[in-house]
């Protein structure tokens, strides 16, 4: 058995052109299909870090198991495969990833986007970022010198200092169609795209430039050629801009401008020449530092003989047996320690036990009923962050305490100047002093408990497990560390107003990091000044109108011909804004559902996601879930079919025609929810799709609706 640590990607991505490394047919779907994930894994490449390890089993028999190429649906015909070959046998999805990143691999030959194993997932092309000469001072984001020119050299060696949080800002990934024709797209052809194509869109954008990471580990004289062009074409434009700068300078200030750049730039010499050798310089170092990235990974490669191949199968089963890795929280853990007898993980679950008083004085109007009737109410105990069965603190929950302490420690006061992305990097939490966390761990508890309490009466959330984005808890827990401004009902109104904008607005959905300071930021500065609102004002416009998140057409499937559908997280954000104003039973109008309405100890209570309009063609109610939730195209899965209901209304309907399910609706269910129009089982996908388009604008109606109320009233 071979044992590799460091890896030439390059090598790899040429046996995998020349199906020497082959995927059998009995491997795993492809499921790292979000772009987060797959440039967190480039951003990991890109820092020199570890990547992870692939298992690969030695074959001199091509035709001995059924195969695919990487990326690919089809089997491919091994009997025109001569000569030995390795089965990849763990690994399939990064090393997925990592060809179509870095190479062409995947599409060579390709005719139809159908045999893609992932369409959207793979028809995407990386770039890195470079800031523009303009906009690169002082950016944190200027990582690789671009705008001194000056490379840190200390990252040419084998131990570079880059993080992959530090690299992940400056990636970028853009999807292509088969025939838009862009530049970068592997189906566009070389007859139809000029040999500058590529380079021009490379500078097209007015803050940054683009360099292609599927180019830069090539050695085809084609690719070398487009390389080459984009460089001389972000050469020229560098060039001027600073040229620009240059000219409109003083004559002593043109001197300290040079002193900058040391020895690189000659005053005597022609500004444009010596600058362009420096530049030259600047961009050999970059070049070498990415080339070394791809040729020179850390990806452990274990390749297993032929003659063990027993030994791949107990390989692999032990490579994918779950186990419990050292972590941030475990090493927060043993620095607590120096200063606290009692281990921080204990201590964190007598926090979150330990009976607290609630204000129910925050809660909306609608709200109000069900917060007078609690006792003994527990937020986080009720939200599930712990598991008294088997004694664990949820996951999400532990993630969610490092960001916050971080945020807590770093900046006490809320000072809205004072927040960094650096906060919520590793590095930092672990530069946190022993004493400084010790001291802010029952702060933090506190408001994590709080951001409990207010998902709950206001945002229609009853888990932990229901908050798709781990930064809104963050958010809010941080925020409500401040006594005052957590027993302010103005403050609940706001982020009310604010989150709602945020989920049906896409806030999150690129660019966490980076939006999680941006509005945690603004939302400071708000709570300072409640009348500089006027940035809620602006995102309030997006609620359900941005492109191929929660626009109309999306939500109305009309873009499942290009392969484009609505998120998950869209149908819980639907149902759960629906569960935040509370409403009557689709069966009994006596009946109210809300945050509230399960009981412990009743399984019937229990909320279930249930498809209003159910497919017309079948039997009974019981057979929707199945034959609807398989077909990804349908539009009876848009999130706008879905509302809660209880587990013993589902249960009744299951075994019900459709004709009975829609007569046992109330009245009052049936005007609310727009569905008078359906008496029976007679209607059309037309007249599904006329239904979700009136509810989705009376949705966007109500929800902007909600938002000016909730904003008028902090004005």
């Amino acid at each position: 058995m071979e044992n590799k640590n460091i890896s030439d990607l390059t090598e790899l991505i040429k046996q995998i052109e020349a199906n020497e490394i082959l995927l059998p047919d009995f491997q795993r779907e492809f499921v790292w299909k979000d772009v987060e994930q797959q440039k967190q894994l480039v951003a990991s490449v890109l820092a020199r870090m570890p990547i992870g390890s692939i298992l690969l089993l030695q074959s001199s028999n091509p035709k001995e198991f059924s195969s695919k190429a990487l990326g690919r649906k089809q089997i491919i015909n091994t009997s025109e495969l001569g000569g030995n070959v390795e089965y990849l046998l763990d690994g399939q999805q990064r090393m997925t990833v990592l060809t179509n990143v870095f190479s062409n691999a995947i599409f060579q030959g390709l005719t139809s986007v159908n045999d893609l194993v992932a369409p959207m997932a793979l028809k995407r092309r990386f770039f890195i970022k470079l800031p523009k000469w303009k906009s690169a001072e002082d950016s944190e984001e200027d990582i690789f010198g671009f705008h001194d020119l000056n490379f840190p050299t200390e990252n040419l060696g084998e131990n570079p200092t880059y993080l992959s949080g530090d690299i992940m800002p400056n990636l970028e990934a853009i999807e292509f169609n088969k025939n838009d024709g862009k530049a970068f797209n592997p189906f566009t052809p070389e007859e139809k795209a000029k040999s500058n194509d590529l380079a021009k869109f490379c500078t097209s954008k007015d803050d940054y430039y683009r360099i292609p990471l599927h180019l830069i580990g090539s050695n085809d004289k084609k690719n070398i050629n487009k390389m080459t062009r984009i460089k001389t074409e972000i050469k020229n434009d560098y060039i001027s801009d600073m040229k620009d700068h240059y000219d409109a300078l003083h004559e002593d200030e043109q001197q300290a401008f040079i002193a900058k750049y040391e020895e690189g730039i000659d005053e005597d010499r022609d500004f444009s020449t010596s600058l362009g050798e420096v530049f030259e310089t600047w961009w050999s170092s970059f070049s070498e530092y990415l080339k070394d990235c791809i040729k020179n990974i850390i990806l452990n490669q274990i390749v297993v003989s032929e003659a063990q191949r027993g030994r791949a199968i107990d390989i692999y089963e032990n490579l994918n047996r779950g186990g419990v890795s050292l972590n941030t929280f475990d090493l927060m853990t043993a620095k607590v320690a120096v200063v606290s007898s009692e281990g921080l993980y204990q201590r964190l679950i007598e926090y979150i036990q330990k009976p607290k008083e609630i204000d129910k004085t925050v809660v909306p109007e609608c709200m109000e009923a069900e917060v007078a009737k609690l006792t003994d109410y527990n937020a986080s105990l009720r939200l599930g962050c712990y598991n008294e069965n088997n004694n664990t603190i949820a996951s999400k929950y532990l993630n969610a305490f490092l960001d916050i302490i971080s945020l807590r420690c770093y900046n006490p006061n809320f000072d809205p100047a004072n927040f960094n992305q650096d906060y919520l990097k590793q590095t930092k939490i672990l530069n946190l002093s022993p004493e400084v966390i010790n001291n802010n761990v029952e702060d933090v508890c506190r408001g994590i408990d709080r951001a409990c309490y207010f998902l709950q009466t206001r945002c229609g959330i009853r888990k932990l497990s229901e908050v798709n984005n781990l930064f809104i808890l963050v958010l809010l827990a941080y925020i409500f560390i401040k006594d005052k401004w957590f027993h302010d009902k103005k403050v609940h109104d706001l982020l009310e107003a604010w989150y709602w904008c945020a989920i049906f607005g896409g806030e999150f959905d690129k660019d966490q990091n980076k939006n999680f300071i941006k509005n945690i930021q603004l939302l400071t500065k708000t709570l300072v000044n409640p009348k500089d609102i006027d940035w809620l004002k602006d995102l309030k416009g997006k609620i359900l109108q941005v492109e191929d998140y929660s626009d109309k057409a999306l939500l109305l499937y009309d873009k499942v011909d290009k392969e484009r559908y609505p998120k998950r997280n869209l149908v819980d954000y639907v149902c759960q804004y629906f569960l935040s104003k509370t409403y009557r039973s689709m069966f009994d109008h006596e009946e109210e559902i809300s945050t509230f309405s399960e009981k412990a100890k009743s399984d019937d209570t229990l909320l279930e996601a249930h498809h209003i309009i159910p497919l017309g063609s079948v039997k009974k109610i019981g057979q929707v879930s199945g034959a609807l939730r398989k077909d990804l195209r349908s539009i009876y899965n848009s999130p706008l079919n879905f509302i809660y209901i209880t587990k013993k209304d589902n249960n009744a309907i299951s075994d019900k025609s459709v004709n009975e399910y829609i007569n046992q609706i109330t009245p009052e269910a049936k005007q609310s929810l727009m569905l008078t129009q359906f008496t029976n089982d007679q209607y059309t996908k037309e007249d599904v799709k006329k239904f979700l388009s009136g509810r989705f604008d009376s949705l966007q109606g109500s929800i902007c609706e909600r938002v000016g109320q909730l904003l008028d009233g902090i004005a």
